[in-house]
């Protein structure tokens, strides 16, 4: 633990060196805003009906340096050869998503970014879909996929990946449909398991992020052939996540996305933030098939079941192990309360975990809210599952806190005798 002072002064004096090293920093950013409106212009409009191109800014975590490509509404920009520079609001999370900023909302990346232009302009066009997406009516607000972090929701997660490779990789039009029906099986097979609220999550999550994920690559790739394989490589990139409980959507959608261009091309049309990818999938290519029965023996060999189950039950094993001590240090070791009311945060949603009834693992956050900033890097942060508070190791040093002045850390009670809170003053 570590509690930091409210206010740190700072001078920076820059060398000859240091001017040309930000020069050269000013003039990448510069062209790093120009590829993206390159690629962004090629589809002119024609993917999604709109422009895509956004207002965006690129800041750098460590020294809170702003690199944006326009001036903001309220002059905290200032202008810095052809790109206008700033200081990050302390108060902000810095974050691939989007922002407000100066009044006025725009997209954000972590700098420095990719230095190849292809899984750079993926990581901008992904994020700027985010942007698009409320007035493209297609920003749903899902509950968090949490029976994604049990072992047989893996397992058939996995199987159907496999399976949807198989549609992707077949160049037979009649075996890539029945590895597609297998694939939408396998998918049903898994929703089964879990309550009516598990389906409408995954399905708004295909469209919250696999949408994003989705139009990136038909954008950034160079035709059909460089897509499919970017698609094929996808599921080898997030295969071994260690959390799927928002990052199923990324894989996923992309290759919903991908099939239905195959099989429906004018699906986006029509979309609503309420669609079901898959099942849309399912009209266009298999209507009137039978879902309802567990895939057999032979489907589950054919898509690598039992390998993939044993590799699970594996991890699993470890995952249990580590779940087991984060419980004993939430539930039997002394903690500190946070009181959330109105706050933001920042988190990477790969390693999310769920906790049932106790709320949801955050291995590394960062909060802001009313009572200061919380950042942890280990050791984890709890969060209620009504989301009104924030739960860290009360000793050890994976936070720091920097309160709010009027704030301050008050010790246990008799009724609570591990847990010490911070209130006001």
């Amino acid at each position: 633990m570590k509690l930091l002072s409210r206010i740190i002064l700072w001078t920076a004096i820059l060398s000859p060196a240091a001017c040309k090293t930000a020069d050269r920093t000013f003039s990448l950013a510069h062209s790093y805003f120009n590829s993206l409106a390159t690629v962004l212009q090629q589809d002119a409009g024609n993917l999604w009906g709109v422009d895509l191109y956004a207002p965006t800014f690129f800041t750098d975590p460590e020294t809170k340096i702003i690199y944006a490509d326009r001036a903001d509404n309220e002059g905290m920009l200032e202008p810095s050869g052809q790109i206008w520079t700033g200081q990050f609001p302390e108060q902000m999370n810095p974050a691939n998503s989007t922002a407000q900023l100066g009044g006025m909302r725009w997209v954000m990346a972590l700098w420095p970014l990719p230095e190849e232009a292809f899984d750079r302009n993926i990581l901008l066009v992904h994020e700027t879909f985010h942007y698009r997406q409320p007035e493209l009516q297609l920003d749903p607000n899902p509950g968090i996929c949490s029976h994604m972090e049990t072992l047989p929701a893996r397992i058939w997660l996995k199987t159907e990946w496999n399976a949807l490779d198989a549609a992707v990789s077949l160049e037979d039009s009649a075996a890539a449909r029945d590895a597609l029906l297998d694939a939408l099986r396998i998918r049903e097979a898994r929703l089964r398991a879990f309550p009516r609220e598990a389906r409408i999550n995954e399905d708004a999550f295909l469209i919250l992020e696999g949408l994003p994920e989705y139009t990136a690559y038909k954008i950034c790739c160079d035709g059909t052939a460089h897509m499919k394989e970017q698609v094929i490589k996808s599921r080898i990139r997030h295969w071994d996540n260690e959390s799927f409980v928002y990052a199923f959507a990324y894989h996923s959608g992309l290759t919903y996305g991908y099939l239905l261009d195959r099989y429906h091309v004018s699906w986006r049309d029509s979309l609503k933030k309420d669609a079901s990818l898959p099942d849309m999938l399912y009209r266009t290519c298999c209507p009137g098939k039978d879902l309802s029965s567990d895939p057999d023996s032979v489907t589950k060999q054919k898509y690598g079941y039992d390998t993939v189950a044993a590799a699970e039950t594996e991890k699993e094993r470890e995952k249990a192990r580590i779940m087991e001590a984060y419980l004993k240090t939430f539930t039997a070791d002394t903690i500190l309360a946070i009181r959330l009311g109105r706050f933001n945060m920042g988190f990477s949603p790969v390693n999310v975990q769920s906790m049932g009834d106790l709320g949801t693992l955050y291995p590394n956050i960062r909060i802001t809210g009313d009572f200061g900033i919380l950042e942890v890097t280990g050791g984890g942060c709890l969060i209620s599952a009504d989301w009104t508070k924030a739960f860290v190791p009360y000793h050890g040093d994976g936070w720091t806190l920097d309160l709010e002045e009027g704030y301050l850390i008050v010790p246990p009670v008799r009724e609570a005798p591990l847990v010490y809170r911070i209130a006001e003053m």
